[in-house]
């Protein structure tokens, strides 16, 4: 099937699912009303970012020329009209001279989906693993819907006394190192069995020789937790299909 779709239109969808990773409303081809009048903008975005919540309006120039500084103009009006708390011009072509010293200290920003993809690269991890929060709040009350001898027979936890798989420590590890990272950030440890501990009263303490698996990038811990919730999810599937 032959792709018709124009490559402004692609673009402009390719940066709305970029906010829309990092959590927030991106809204392609919106009409926005200001003080003095209204405005068509390519993709108005919304939410909350970093704990405050937001209103950008982002332009987004499929060009193979420059950008020239009277876009950058022309969007410090309209971020000013509709009362935005920041513009972005997104354009893969860069920008010419005069656009950058027309964006100096403004609140207009001017990048691209590569760049912004660095800047924010970080923000957007954060946003990515604490989305796992839901699916282990979610597992747990799958978990527990299903009697001590179902969750044995699907392996997700050990007979009393033995050792081996345990979908509780999974969950309790997950909970324990997402509130670690809102506490005191990275480097941070993932010790599923001090968690679980931790989860049935007993004290937190780790031996810094301990156990557990230590991740400085929150990249890394979502790649490596993903993973984890995912094994999970899977045999708690198997074990509500029998």
């Amino acid at each position: 099937m032959v792709d018709t779709e124009p490559g402004w239109m692609k673009y402009q969808r390719e940066v709305a699912r970029f906010f829309t990773d990092l959590g927030m409303e991106a809204l392609v081809d919106q009409k926005v009303d200001g003080a003095r009048t209204s405005h068509d903008v390519d993709v108005l975005v919304r939410g909350s970012y970093v704990g405050f919540d937001i209103k950008w309006i982002v332009e987004c120039k499929a060009w193979k020329s420059r950008v020239p500084k009277e876009k950058v103009f022309a969007l410090r009006q309209i971020v000013d009209d509709v009362g935005a708390d920041r513009g972005f011009i997104m354009a893969e072509s860069g920008y010419q001279t005069g656009a950058f010293e027309a964006a100096l200290l403004s609140n207009v920003t001017l990048t691209s989906v590569a760049d912004l993809t660095e800047r924010l690269r970080y923000d957007l991890a954060i946003t990515k693993l604490m989305k796992l929060e839901h699916r282990a709040d979610e597992a747990r009350v799958r978990y527990w819907g299903l009697s001590k001898n179902v969750r044995i027979e699907a392996g997700l936890r050990p007979e009393s006394g033995d050792g081996g798989y345990s979908g509780t420590s999974v969950i309790a590890g997950v909970d324990s190192v997402l509130r670690e990272i809102r506490l005191r950030g990275f480097p941070v440890v993932y010790d599923p069995i001090m968690a679980t501990l931790a989860s049935y009263g007993g004290r937190y303490w780790r031996d810094p020789e301990g156990g557990g698996i230590s991740f400085d990038s929150p990249e890394a811990l979502y790649i490596f937790l993903d993973a984890e919730l995912t094994e999970l999810e899977s045999k708690l599937d198997r074990a509500h299909e029998t």
